[in-house]
């Protein structure tokens, strides 16, 4: 079983409410037929919602850095729309998602 696969299983067992979906951004070029992304904020402009394209990570023991290339308006106003990758023929993959 994938590094993923193991992670969802341990969310799931965790918080079974959650629809948990782990990916590794180093591989995900692969799958999207991509060249290789750059960062995890350029490859992050390939999600398919603005709200969900978000990270945050610790910097230090009081540190927070966060990264959203979309802006955060739509996370927090819970706004829920594509990027600009998906508003044309692959808005049908934002729409199930929804």
């Amino acid at each position: 079983m994938s590094t993923d696969r193991q992670l969802e299983v341990a969310l799931r067992a965790a918080e079974p409410a959650a629809a948990w979906s782990v990916k590794n951004q180093a591989r995900m070029h692969l799958r999207n037929g991509d060249a290789p992304y750059a960062s995890a904020v350029e490859a992050m402009r390939g999600w398919p919602e603005t709200a969900t394209a978000v990270t945050a990570r610790r910097r230090g023991p009081d540190g927070c850095e966060v990264a959203a290339p979309f802006g955060l308006e739509d996370l927090l106003g819970l706004a829920l729309r594509p990027t600009p990758r998906f508003m044309g023929d692959k808005r049908v993959v934002h729409e199930r998602r929804v």
